[in-house]
């Protein structure tokens, strides 16, 4: 799209109205707009043409690293669910506070587990 635009004259600001534009009109869900942030810098790599700063370039990254993050926490705790059941409010809380790095080790710590007993014991292990 990007190339699109540009092979048919417009300039960089008017590019970068436009999709100001198309960001206040609707939201694209994180799949597409994902795609969408890779093409655009791989068109800007080959063209030598940066169409968004670097801090926009920064926040990309940020929302990228949240997305993982997030998929990370929906993952396990889809698998705590089936293996443990319904976790209670003060469990689902402690695991939302849980970094990346603590997600991937209960990730696997969670295939030994066979109680709630099991995950609670684990969540008091990560505070001390």
């Amino acid at each position: 799209m990007i190339r699109r635009l540009h092979e048919t004259g417009y300039d960089r600001r008017e590019v970068v109205n436009l999709f100001k534009f198309i960001d206040w009109v609707m939201i694209l869900p994180e799949g597409l707009k994902q795609a969408f942030w890779m093409d655009l810098k791989a068109y800007e790599e080959e063209r030598k043409v940066p169409y968004i700063t670097s801090v926009e370039e920064i926040g990309f990254e940020r929302g990228m690293q949240q997305g993982r993050q997030e998929e990370a926490r929906s993952l396990i705790l889809r698998q705590l669910t089936r293996r443990l059941g319904e976790l209670p409010e003060p469990i689902s809380g402690q695991l939302e506070a849980l970094s990346v790095a603590q997600l991937e080790i209960l990730g696997e710590a969670l295939l030994d587990f066979s109680h709630l007993s099991n995950l609670e014991a684990w969540l008091e292990g990560q505070k001390q």
